[in-house]
Order: C-alpha cells, then structure tokens, then sequence
C-alpha cells in the first residue's frame, strides 16, 4: 500500500503542474468569428409553398369562391323542376331494380 506520504507528494505535484500551466490568449473576436462561421454553414430550410405567394393564395381564393357561388345557383335555379327530378328518381329506381312491392328487408 502506498503511504500517506507518498500520497501527499503526489497531491503536491499535481497541484504544481496546475499552477505551471499558462492562460491561453484568444484573439477577442474568436467568438464572433465563429458565430459568423457557424451562421453560414447553418442550412437554411425552404418553405414547402414557398411558391403559393398571397397573389396566387387570392386567385386560388376567388376561383373556389366562384365555383361555389356557381353550385348554389345552379342547384336554387333547378328547385323548381322538383316534379321532373321526383320522376328520374323513379325512373331510376326501376331501372335497377330499386322498387319492391314486399315489406320483406332480405328483397
């Protein structure tokens, strides 16, 4: 085992050669020096639309906006034909078999 002697001398010299040890100067723009570096290196991420521009957002906007305004047109215009759609849905109904005399739910 070693002594507590021998353990002190070494405790001792260890702390010497912390003391021998010199501060290193740095050049005080290193840090922004790297920052810059470090900045552009950094990849910088694309947005994904990065094409859809608010000019096109609003055309995009305006179109969908008009083919709904065209929908419910159409559909509150062709409300007052209701006799001849009641007529395609039997005409529809009979064409594929749709209609059943029974009660029964397995016909």
């Amino acid at each position: 085992m070693k002594s507590t002697k021998h353990i002190n001398q070494e405790v001792e010299d260890t702390f010497k050669v912390l003391n021998t040890i010199e501060k290193v100067e740095v050049n005080h723009f290193f840090k922004h020096k790297v920052l810059q570096k470090l900045n552009a290196e950094k990849e910088e991420k694309k947005p994904i639309f990065a094409w859809f521009t608010p000019q096109l957002q609003l055309a995009t906007l305006s179109i969908v906006l008009l083919l709904n305004f065209g929908t419910i047109f159409y559909a509150f215009n062709n409300s007052g034909e209701s006799d001849s759609s009641t007529s395609d849905i039997e005409v529809f109904a009979q064409e594929y078999s749709l209609q059943s005399d029974s009660s029964s739910i397995l016909n």
